[in-house]
C-alpha cells in the first residue's frame, strides 16, 4: 500500500480526471462564448444609441435655425413687409414612389426605397458687399411692362428699397447662375395667383427663375436681372434647388421664361436671392463607398449630397423618415395638428398659379409648398452591424425587417419657431 500511494494516479484515474476537467471546461469557455456574443452584442447596440443620439442633437441644431423670415432686411418707408419664411425642403420617398422598404438578399438596402427621406435647410446667400450679412431683397420697379405684369420677359427690373441703399453694391450679390425666388404678398383676404382661376384663400404667389448674367444697375434707381427661358417646357434649370419642381412633368412652372404667375412689375413683388445652394445644409443617406451594406445618415454642405461634401454622422441606417405639419392642416384632411404628413406632395395652399388645392389629392402644378410647414418631426431606425451566424443572434428576427440585426429607433420633433411666429401665420 505504501509503495502504490508513492507512485501516484494511475493512467487510467489521469484520463478520467482529464475527462471531467475537459468537460467542465467545454461547459465553461461555451458559457464564456456566449455571453461575450451577448456583450459584443451589447456594445454594438450601445454604439449604435450614441451614434443616433448625436446625429440627432446635430439635426436638432440644424433644424432650430431653419425657417428665418427672407423679409427682415426689409426696412421701406411705410407700412412693414409682410414676413415671409421659407426654411425647410423635404423630399419623401413614398412606397408608391419608390417601392416596398425591404433590404436585399445581404442585408443591404437600396438608398433610393421607402426607408429614406431627405431635406434641405435652405439660408439666404451670404453677401456684405450691400452692408448687410446676406443678399437684400429687392422689389420689381419696371413701370414700362405691358399691363404691369412680368411674365414673359427674360429681363427683370428691381430695385432696394432701404434707406441707403447702394444699387451698385447691391449688384455685387446677384449673380450668374444664382436661384432667385419672387414672392407677392396677397394684398387682402383672398388672392387668386391665376386671374382665371377663383379666387382662393391664399398668402403668397411664387416662382423661380436662375439668373444667367451677373446683376447689372440699369439707371438711377434700378438693377436689371437676366434669366433663361426655361428649356422649352421644364423648369429644372431654373430651379436647381427643388423648391418648387415637380418631376412628373405635370408642372405649372413649365412657361417660356420660367414664371407661372403675372408678378406686379411696379412694387408688389420681392425678390430674394436664395444663391447656388452652397450655403444650405441637407441630411440625406449615403451607402458608403466601401460597404454596400452600410447606408450611412450625412450631413452635407450644400442643397445635394455625394461623397465628396458628405459628413457622416451615424452608420448602418436602416430608416430616416421625415414629416411635417402644416398650417393649414385641414387643406390635407388633417383632423388635428398632431398629425405628420410624409408626403410633400400633400402641401398646397394655391400659391402656384393655376392649382386649385380643393382636390384630392391635390394637383400636380402646386406641390411641396414648403412656405406650409410649422413644425418637422424625424424619425430613424439604426442597426448594429448584421451577422447571419452571430450565435447571439441565432434564429433571431427583429421585428422591423426580420434581419439577424438589433435596431434601435430615435425621433425628434421641432418646432420651427421663427416660421410658426404669429406675426407670419397671421
Amino acid at each position: 500500500m505504501e509503495n502504490r500511494r508513492s507512485k501516484g494516479f494511475s493512467i487510467f484515474e489521469m484520463l478520467v480526471a482529464m475527462a471531467v476537467f475537459m468537460i467542465v471546461a467545454s461547459a465553461a469557455f461555451s458559457l464564456f462564448n456566449k455571453h461575450l456574443a451577448m456583450i459584443t452584442e451589447q456594445q454594438s447596440l450601445s454604439g449604435v444609441n450614441i451614434g443616433m443620439r448625436n446625429a440627432m442633437s446635430q439635426l436638432e441644431l440644424d433644424l432650430a435655425a431653419a425657417g428665418p423670415n427672407l423679409f427682415s432686411s426689409v426696412q421701406p418707408t411705410g407700412s412693414p413687409v409682410q414676413p415671409f419664411s421659407l426654411g425647410v425642403v423635404i423630399r419623401n420617398n413614398t412606397p408608391a414612389g419608390a417601392g416596398a422598404c425591404a433590404p436585399n438578399a445581404n442585408w443591404s438596402y437600396p438608398t433610393n426605397q421607402a426607408c429614406f427621406d431627405s431635406m434641405t435647410l435652405l439660408q439666404p446667400k451670404p453677401c456684405n458687399s450691400a452692408g448687410g450679412t446676406t443678399a437684400p431683397v429687392l422689389v420689381t420697379n419696371d413701370p414700362g411692362q405691358s399691363g404691369t405684369a412680368i411674365l414673359n420677359s427674360s429681363n427683370v427690373f428691381v430695385t432696394d428699397l432701404n434707406p441707403g441703399a447702394v444699387l451698385a453694391n447691391d449688384v455685387q450679390c446677384f449673380k450668374k447662375n444664382d436661384e432667385v425666388l419672387f414672392v407677392q404678398v396677397a394684398s387682402g383676404t383672398l388672392l387668386a395667383c391665376d386671374p382665371s382661376q377663383p379666387a382662393v384663400l391664399s398668402t403668397y404667389c411664387m416662382g423661380v427663375v436662375q439668373l444667367t448674367q451677373d446683376a447689372n444697375t440699369a439707371g438711377a434707381n434700378g438693377i436689371r436681372l437676366q434669366h433663361n427661358p426655361t428649356g422649352g417646357g421644364t423648369d429644372a434649370a431654373g430651379d436647381p434647388l427643388n423648391i418648387v419642381f415637380n418631376s412628373s412633368g405635370s408642372n405649372n412652372f413649365a412657361k417660356t421664361n420660367g414664371f407661372s404667375y403675372a408678378f406686379d412689375a411696379t412694387g408688389g413683388t420681392y425678390v430674394v436671392d436664395l444663391g447656388d445652394g452652397s450655403q444650405d445644409i441637407t441630411y440625406s443617406v449615403l451607402t458608403s463607398a466601401t460597404d454596400p451594406t452600410n447606408d450611412q445618415l450625412v450631413r452635407c454642405n450644400g442643397a445635394t449630397c455625394t461623397a465628396a461634401n458628405a459628413q457622416v454622422l451615424t452608420d448602418q441606417v436602416i430608416g430616416f423618415k421625415i414629416g411635417a405639419i402644416l398650417w393649414d392642416n385641414a387643406k390635407t384632411n388633417a383632423t388635428d395638428d398632431a398629425n405628420y404628413f410624409y408626403d410633400s406632395s400633400k402641401y398646397c395652399t394655391d400659391a402656384i398659379a393655376g392649382a386649385d388645392c380643393s382636390t384630392t389629392p391635390p394637383p400636380a402644378n402646386d406641390v411641396n409648398d414648403f412656405t406650409l410647414i410649422r413644425a418637422v418631426r424625424v424619425s430613424m431606425i439604426a442597426r448594429t452591424v448584421p451577422h447571419a451566424n452571430s450565435p447571439a443572434l441565432t434564429n433571431f428576427k427583429n421585428g422591423f425587417d426580420g434581419g439577424p440585426y438589433l435596431v434601435q429607433q430615435g425621433s425628434v420633433s421641432v418646432d420651427l419657431r421663427s416660421i410658426t411666429n404669429s406675426d407670419i401665420l397671421d
